[in-house]
Parts: structure tokens; sequence; C-alpha cells
């Protein structure tokens, strides 16, 4: 209703001629309407909660008009906003430990209160703390939540013999404090278009600019016996830009940062990292659990607590849930965040919202099902309340609940969890129009708009092709990709200044064939390198993306440093030049082959693998071996192998990059088993043996205390074969620390024809630096490694003069470099601190067995550039 003050009132002289009868209708007339605008009028209350000890922010402070049901609680940077349209006079101001305070309310007016809380020594009812000290004994809090632990099998819907429902997911991110300098800047001054669409939040003021959505629609089916859960995607789309993302990886990595939470686990895995569950078996040691009071939900008395980690930096939750108080002590109701002081980088804030209710089947029975779950999520680099920031929601609803509804054997004969159609990618307009469980609002339609505009602004396109050039390497230039250009310069003690210039065709040139090649020249060798590689990919695959099936045919003349073997980088990379010691020993290979790799959704996948490589030895590397009769050379070393390789990767989730993709860590094992085998008098081949290689890697969450990972693997050769076909055990003489290198071995220093080696790791995730005043805030985090390898040679691979083997590699004094591990294992540990400026880890490494070989490194210094949650 409109203010009375804006209505068209008569004019004073044709008033006063009013008959008494009729001034006192009109009187009676605007002092009603007069009263009621006033009675619906909005009353609005805003501000900022702090600590009045340390003045810092305080979330989940409860907020609560009285008289009324109306409550609120402050946000993770102690902002709140409450409003409403009943006539109020005071507002209630509560947190468990800190003195309640009320304050009187101007109804009808907009009010900013800064409220400042002071401790309380105790203002608990339901919880008697003797001397100001909580404790688990006699407190009815712990008793309560060890009822709802100790029926949480019960509870959870895992118990059911079967159900299904249909899931719409939906995920938004939008970039927050968008300033109006922003706006007028060089990036967005002729793109201004894009905030059209902002969002200004009622209780911070800050403004926001949507820019991605992802929509999902799936069903869901779950088993008990034998226990299994499949998803079936019906129809995704994302608002993203085409050609500079992986559409793939971007949906798995944000699978990963919002994981379905069940609060029914023991733990609960959020941006790759474990939060210990309230409803834990070890969370009444480590939660302060209170009874704040009682309420009903559907009818059904619940007990109102209040919980929050002992210490705050510790990887729990803190907030609110609603236990039933009957037979069922069932989770009704959560809402949670996370502490200021948790160790966890760049997320800011975080906000998990889920209710529960009956959900009944006509003759099945009924079970409390998930109907409402919100997690919002604030990243950003500083916790500062003004710094610019990512803000990412995800909202998901549940329909057509069945329980204990038999569900046929076929909707779990797949071997993965999650499943698509085949048109998911392809829904129209109208499909999501007639499926979604509610329509997009304004804004959110909007971002599509938005993004289409963007897709074809030409000014745009160049600009995040640069920036794709800059963290990905490659430059494209129509249906070829120049890069990667960390190759383009690098050096070594045998090639000098290296030259390279390579790169390799796109989807433009076409969506199955793929061609790539370098050519590379090395100034103090003299010599010319070069690759040139065809890939094919089959159906409807794509010849680098997962799942993989294609074909690869390649021949490349280069040289290769024994015992290098990395990952996710390539060997010739500028920032690996820099070496330590000695570094004047390697090959010249020169390989052709072929490989067929077949990719599974299951984790299944398998290849098979045809080449000949010829080694040559390169800068003072000699090929010498001796005979009865004296000592030769040898020109080098020809080798035609046939392989196969089977790998099980069950649930495994990556970020697809312009030349390696990056796997996400989670729980589940990975198996690789390799077969080689060596054909004399094939393509010039002089040598039989047969190479079997087993590896087992796996990743264990030990919340509260972090994460480790294990790898086990194991090597065997059969036959005599000199030692460039050795195992030459992976080596690292830069000064970048490499996870499953020997980060103080030197090149060459040991090969085997057998070996079995672990690698353990320990994330501590800053567990005991946490409690260190003076550490905690700087979230440094606590790593150990420890590495050990076992090995050994037979005397048949032992060069002597009796088998004319290839003798070992000698320093200039004629010192042996190159060594067996019979006597004893190679051992090395590292301790080191992660999270240094949230990218840098610096490890103490210490090597602990065969320090009497010359050259080596007893103790090092290593660093490791890596973003971590």
């Amino acid at each position: 209703m409109k203010n009375p003050d804006h209505l068209i009132h008569p004019n004073k002289s044709h008033a006063m001629n009013l008959l008494p009868g009729r001034r006192l209708c009109f009187a009676v007339f605007f002092t009603a309407l007069s009263l009621t605008a006033f009675s619906q009028a909005l009353t609005i209350v805003h501000g900022r909660i702090v600590d009045a000890g340390s003045d810092e922010a305080m979330p989940y402070v409860s907020l609560k008009f009285d008289g009324t049901g109306l409550g609120v609680v402050s946000d993770i940077n102690g902002n709140f906003y409450i409003e409403t349209k009943e006539k109020v006079t005071t507002l209630s101001v509560s947190l468990v430990g800190f003195k309640t305070q009320t304050f009187t309310v101007n109804s009808g007016k907009n009010t900013e209160l800064t409220i400042r809380l002071e401790e309380s020594g105790n203002d608990l009812k339901e919880v008697v703390v003797k001397s100001g000290k909580y404790r688990n004994r006699n407190n009815p809090a712990v008793e309560l939540i060890q009822k709802a632990i100790d029926h949480k099998d019960k509870n959870r819907k895992e118990a059911l013999d079967y159900y299904d429902y249909e899931k719409y997911e939906k995920v938004q991110f939008a970039l927050n404090n968008v300033t109006d300098k922003m706006r007028e800047g060089f990036l967005f001054r002729k793109i201004k278009f894009i905030f059209d669409n902002v969002d200004t939040n009622r209780i911070s003021g800050d403004v926001s600019l949507p820019f991605f959505l992802r929509e999902t629609l799936s069903d869901v089916y779950y088993r008990k016996s034998p226990q299994s859960q499949k998803e079936y995607i019906r129809a995704e789309r994302n608002s993203t830009l085409p050609g500079y993302l992986d559409n793939a990886g971007l949906s798995s990595g944000i699978e990963n940062l919002y994981q379905d939470v069940d609060f029914y686990k023991n733990a609960i895995n959020l941006v790759t990292v474990d939060f210990v569950s309230p409803l834990s078996p070890i969370s009444p040691g480590l939660y302060r659990f209170y009874i704040l009071d009682t309420t009903k939900i559907d009818n059904t008395p619940c007990a109102h607590m209040y919980f929050a980690p002992r210490q705050k930096s510790d990887l729990g939750f803190m907030g609110y849930l609603w236990i039933a108080l009957d037979t069922t002590y069932a989770l009704r109701k959560i809402e949670v965040g996370i502490p200021k002081d948790v160790n966890l980088n760049w997320v800011n804030e975080m906000q998990i919202n889920q209710d529960f209710s009956w959900v009944e089947t006509p003759g099945s029975g009924r079970a409390l099902m998930l109907t409402k779950d919100e997690i919002f999520m604030d990243f950003g680099i500083t916790h500062s309340q003004n710094a610019r920031s990512l803000l990412g929601r995800k909202v998901t609803s549940y329909t057509n609940y069945r329980v204990n509804q038999v569900l046929p054997d076929s909707l779990f004969h797949t071997k993965v969890n999650q499943f698509r159609d085949d048109g998911a990618d392809f829904r129209n307009e109208q499909y999501w129009a007639n499926h979604r469980h509610d329509t997009l609002t304004t804004r959110e339609r909007g971002i599509y708009k938005m993004v289409d505009s963007l897709n074809n602004y030409r000014p745009f396109r160049r600009f995040m092709g640069a920036v794709k050039f800059l963290f990905e390497g490659y430059t494209p230039i129509g249906g070829f990709d120049l890069g990667p250009a960390n190759t383009f310069y690098s050096f070594n003690d045998v090639e000098g200044f290296r030259g390279r210039i390579g790169g390799r065709t796109n989807l433009k040139f076409s969506k199955h064939l793929m061609l790539e090649g370098y050519a590379a020249y090395g100034f103090k060798d003299e010599k010319l390198k070069g690759y040139l590689g065809a890939y094919y990919a089959f159906g409807n695959s794509h010849p680098i993306r997962y799942p993989i099936n294609r074909l690869k045919v390649w021949y490349q003349d280069d040289v290769k440093i024994p015992g290098q073997n990395l990952k996710f980088i390539q060997e010739d990379n500028f920032f690996l030049s820099f070496k330590r010691g000695v570094n004047n020993k390697m090959y010249y290979t020169k390989t052709i082959g072929s490989e067929y790799l077949k990719e599974n959704s299951d984790g299944i996948s398998y290849s098979f693998l045809a080449q000949n490589i010829r080694y040559a030895p390169a800068g003072a590397l000699k090929f010498d071996y001796k005979l009865q009769d004296g000592l030769f050379y040898q020109k080098e070393v020809n080798t035609t192998e046939l392989g196969v390789s089977l790998r099980f990767a069950p649930n495994e989730q990556f970020y697809q990059g312009a030349t390696y993709r990056t796997p996400f860590l989670n729980k589940y094992p990975i198996f690789n088993l390799d077969y080689t085998a060596g054909i004399s008098n094939l393509l010039n081949s002089g040598y039989n043996y047969h190479r079997i290689g087993i590896r087992a890697e796996k990743a264990f969450y030990i919340s509260p205390l972090g994460w480790s990972i294990v790898i086990l693997e194991g090597e065997r050769i059969i036959g005599k074969v000199p030692y460039p076909l050795l195992v030459a055990h992976r080596a690292n003489q830069t000064y970048a620390y490499q996870l499953e290198s020997y980060n103080l071995m030197n090149f060459l220093e040991f090969v085997s024809d057998k070996y079995v080696a672990i690698n353990a790791y320990h994330n501590f995730g800053g567990f005991f630096f946490n409690r260190i005043p003076l550490l905690k805030r700087l979230k440094w985090r606590e790593v150990v490694t420890a590495k050990a390898l076992w090995g050994g040679l037979d005397q048949r691979n032992i060069p002597s003069k009796e088998n004319g083997l290839l003798l070992f590699p000698v320093d200039d004094q004629g010192n042996t470099i190159t060594y067996t591990l019979e006597k004893k294992p190679y051992i090395e540990a590292s301790v080191g601190v992660a999270n240094i400026f949230k990218v840098v880890r610096i490890d103490l490494v210490r090597r602990l067995t065969y320090l009497d070989h010359p050259g080596i490194s007893k103790t090092g210094i290593r660093m490791r550039f890596k973003l971590e949650f």
C-alpha cells in the first residue's frame, strides 16, 4: 500500500465546505488508512556482530524479534539482516557462552546496529558447567548426541532395502564485490553489458556478478543387498566458454568441491578435505554440544542444539542441529558452517543447510529423507570483507521418492556408479522448462544470455586466448596450436642451450585426427632433434580427452636423461634446467612406435604397445664392454618391444589440461599391471627379455589428522640385458621436490632387474601448527614423507668379461657411479612445511643410506609449487 503522503488530497477550500458529517467520515477514513499503512510498514534491522574482547566477527549468532517466531543467524563475517511487517519492539541477540542482549526496535524503521557481545561464565540451563569448564560427563547434550550416533545406522537412508528418486541440482558461481571502478576498468570497459545481471546482497550490500550456471537432472537408484547406488544423468548443461575450459573436467571439479553431504557418515569430504561429522563416534571428543531449547518439526519434538569444535582450527563444523526427541533420535535439520580459523585455503565461508522429512510410499513403508540441501561457499585469496571473491552455491531438490519398492537388477549391472544418457548434453530449452524442479530466476536466465554474448565478442575471445596461453602454454593459429611455451628454451650439460619450436593441431583441423610435432636444436652438441606423432580417435572420443579410444603412431629423435621419469610436466621444461651436481651422461634415443589405448568409464583401461628404440651414448656416457681379449665400444643398443598394460582406477576424475590431465584426490585405489616383451631379431633388435611391473596407489583420509597417500610398486626383468634396458630408478637432481622420485638420488645411480618400493606421504593439514598461536594464522601444514627401495641384479646382468654386457658408467676419475641395491635398501625421508602463501611447499630431505657414494648430497632443501585447498 502506498504511503498516505503520496495520496492526492482535496484542496483546502473544498474541504472547508464539507458538511460536518462528511468531514467526520473523511477523518475516520484517513485515520484508518494511515494506521493500516503504518501497521504494514517494514521493520528492518541490519548490521554486524563482533566479539567485544577481540573485535573479531562472530558468525552464527541468533537474532530474534521478541514475541514472534522470526529469527536469523549472522553470517561468517558477523553480518545480519532481519525484517518483518509485524509490530515489534525488541530484538534479542544470543550465542552460547556470551551474554544475551536485548535492543529496542523502532517499528516501521530501518535500523543499523553494531553489536558487541561479551563472554559469559555460564548462561546455559540444560548443561551445568562448573568453574566455566565444559565436560562430557553428566552432560545431557552429549548424552543426546550419543543416542543420535547410536541410532544413525537405522536412520540413514542406506538402511532401506531400496529407494529411488529424481534429483535436480543447480550450481552457480558469481564474482563478489563488483565495484564501479571495476566496471570502468580496462578489461570491462567495452563489455559493460555483463553488469546488467548484477545482484546486491541485502545483508552486506555487496554487489556480485553471476557468470556460471550448471544444471543437472538425474535419477538415483539404491539397493541394499548387494549394496549398490547408481545415478543416471538424464540432462546436464553448463554456461561455459567453449574452447577455453574443459567442460568435463569442470564438472568433475565441481563434483569434488560440492560432493553430496551426508552427516550420517563419520567424515564429510568437501573441497577435497575431510571434515569430522557431528554424528561421528569421535565427535564428543572433538566438539562441544549444547542444548538450546526444544521445538517441533512436523509435530515431532526436537532438541535444538548448538555445537562447535573445541579447537577452532580443527577440520570440523559449527552451527545448529535438531535431533528428534522420540525413539528414532534422528537428525531432522542442520545448519552449519566452518570456523574462520580452520586451516582451509581459498574458502572464506561455507554454509550447509539440510532438512529431512518423512516420505511414504503406499504399501512399502516410510523413511526420513533429505528434502532440502543447500551448500554455499565464498572462495577468495584473503578473508578481508571487502576483498574480491568468488561465490559458489549449490541447491539440490528431490522429488518422486519411492522407498522399499524392489528395483530390477538390470539397473545395477553397470560397473560405474554414474552414467549418462547419450543425449544428456543436448537437451533443448523446452525439455528443461518441462523437467527442472523450479523456474530459473531472471538473473539465472541472464547468465546464459551473457555467456552467449561474450562468445560472440571478438575482443573477449582474444583476451581468453591470451589467458589460455599464459596458463596452458598453447596459442591457437587457425587449426594449429603453437606451444608449449615453457619448452621453447632450456639448457643442459650435453646440449648446452636448447631451442625448441612445435605444436599440434586442434579441433578446427579435425575432431578425430591430431598431429603433433616439434623441432629442437642443441647449440653445444650441434644436433637437430625432433618428434612427429599422429593420434586418431575412434567413435565419439577425442585423441587426448577421457575416455580415450585412440591409435597413436610416432617417431622421436631426442636426448633423454636416464632415470628421469616425470609426471604432468615436459622433460625439457625450462624450470627443470637448473640441476645440482654433474649431469653430463645421457642417451640419444631414436624411437618409432605405435600404441592403442582404450579407456572405459568404469575405470578399466588397457593399451597395446609396439616400439623400436635405439639408444646411443650422449655427453660423457660411453657404451664400453669387456671381453676376454680387451675393451670394446658399442655404437648403440637396439631393442624392439611389444607390451600390454592394464589399469583399474574406479571413480577417477580429473581436469583435462592442454598437455596433461590432473587427477583429483579421492579415496579410491588405482592399480596398474604392465607386461613388456623384448623381441630379438625384429628390426635388428638384439635382446630377448620379459618385464613385468605392478603398482598400487591409495589415498587415506584420517580426519582430523589429515590425509595420506601410499604407493606400492615392483618390477621384474627376466633375461640378459645391458644397463640401458634395466630399471634406472627415478632420480631427481633438480631443486624442485618431486613426489614420486628419489630427490637425493643421482641420475643413473642405481639400476635393477628386480625391485619393490614404498612411498608414503602424509599431510597433517596443520593439525599441530594450528595449536601454536604464532603459526595458526599462517595456515601452514606439516608434511612428512618416507621412501624406501629394495632392489637387486641377477648375476647374468652384472657386466663381466664372460657376458660382454656394457660396463656401468664411471666419472671422469674412473670411479663407478652406477650401483646395485644388493646390500641394503635405498631410503630417504623428508619433513616439510606446505601451504606457504597457499602455493609453496618446502621440504628438508635427508638421505639415510648409501652415504659413501661419490657426488651425492646427504641433505637438501627442495621446493614445490602447487595449489591446494
